[in-house]
């Protein structure tokens, strides 16, 4: 099928623009955290009991100074536990979506301080980069990444809002990243997730702010995706145009960390916006800190976007060159609206290498993406 550019004037004329990156420490003001009146619960850690019959098992919480060790007594020794499948539930692209503004808005949280951007690692925490964008590669060669000189990310640790709704997916397919859009309700990439027969989709792991071990907010796993199509990628790891368009999920976790991380909003991208150096984005890069650190890029801008369709919606592959590395599919890129307390999601990182070695990156985006999380918070609030 031909790649189709969508030329022409916007089909949401009017519709403001984000703040410039530029701006955002000037028009959004730092604030700082209210102490919580009272405690919340974060799940720190999850043990999984024995299935046998006659297993027996016993925990026990030690605590030794500052830091406390939960201990399982049992006589099964040796045997794997895995979390529990997701259940998948795709929903029908004819299907006729009602919107509540209300859904797509971000929360938040008093008891967590605000920043314009985040804060950069003391030099005793930065690592040196794995790949060097500056280095040259012989004639005839390529590297497998999609790093354009400079390199403008950096990891940080700044655990403030907004920084603090974005985390490490962990997947039994891999590792991705993801952002908070909801009280219980992740999105990260369709293709970070381990589809699996039946409408069941492996398990996920997400975990807030994840930092070198560290877990600030805990972590929750996942109970439903929801999808409008599987981008399952190919043997050689390459998925299709459409499932780029395509490439995000929503997915309801086990607990509300949203009520404690806050969420981020979302917004249907329009085109109007390409070239402009609106969007912030962060992710789990593995050529940073082996994935282990999140990472922040601003300053950046999309290029141009094709329409890709399934079962009559139309969704963006938006083409761009924002420094990306495996690890950070899923990834969102969001903006802030002069007036609006929280930023809003546009879009989620999803390929790299358009057409081959040294194409642009992509992300999926467009009137379906706010539309889905509308969908997925309505049907599991």
């Amino acid at each position: 099928m031909p790649r189709r550019s969508r030329k022409g004037p916007s089909r949401r004329q009017g519709q403001p623009p984000p703040l410039l990156v530029k701006q955002w420490s000037s028009r959004i003001r730092a604030l700082e955290a209210r102490p919580l009146i009272e405690s919340v619960a974060l799940t720190i850690s999850r043990v999984r009991l024995a299935t046998s019959r006659h297993a027996k098992s016993e925990l026990q919480l030690l605590h030794t100074g500052q830091n406390a060790q939960l201990r399982l007594l049992t006589n099964v020794v040796g045997e794997h536990r895995f979390p529990p499948a997701m259940r998948h539930r795709r929903v029908g692209a004819t299907r006729r979506m009602r919107i509540d503004r209300e859904l797509l808005s971000g929360f938040h949280p008093e008891f967590l301080a605000r920043s314009a951007l985040p804060k950069r690692l003391s030099r005793t925490l930065r690592r040196a980069k794995a790949i060097d964008a500056k280095r040259r590669v012989a004639r005839g060669h390529v590297e497998i990444t999609n790093i354009f000189a400079p390199d403008e990310r950096y990891t940080f640790s700044d655990t403030s809002f907004p920084w603090c709704t974005c985390g490490l997916v962990q997947t039994s397919a891999g590792s991705g990243s993801g952002a908070m859009i909801g009280p219980r309700h992740l999105l990260t990439a369709s293709h970070v997730i381990n589809w699996g027969p039946n409408n069941s989709a492996g398990w996920l792991q997400f975990t807030p702010l994840y930092f070198d071990g560290s877990e600030p907010f805990g972590s929750a796993y996942g109970q439903t995706v929801y999808s409008w199509l599987k981008a399952d990628a190919d043997h050689d790891g390459s998925m299709t145009n459409t499932e780029s368009g395509f490439d995000y999920v929503v997915v309801t976790l086990d607990s509300r960390l949203g009520e404690i991380t806050g969420w981020m909003g979302s917004r249907a991208y329009d085109d109007d916006w390409d070239g402009g150096d609106y969007w912030g984005h962060i992710g789990y890069p593995g050529d940073l800190a082996s994935g282990q650190r999140p990472a922040f890029i601003g300053y950046q801008h999309f290029d141009g976007e094709d329409e890709q369709s399934t079962g009559g919606r139309d969704s963006y592959e938006i083409n761009h060159k924002i420094d990306v590395f495996p690890g950070q599919s899923g990834g969102p890129y969001f903006g802030w609206w002069d007036t609006e307390p929280w930023p809003r999601v546009v879009s989620v990182q999803s390929g790299q290498n358009l057409g081959g070695p040294g194409g642009p990156n992509t992300c999926g985006g467009g009137d379906p993406l706010p539309e889905l999380i509308n969908y997925a918070r309505t049907q599991d609030p």
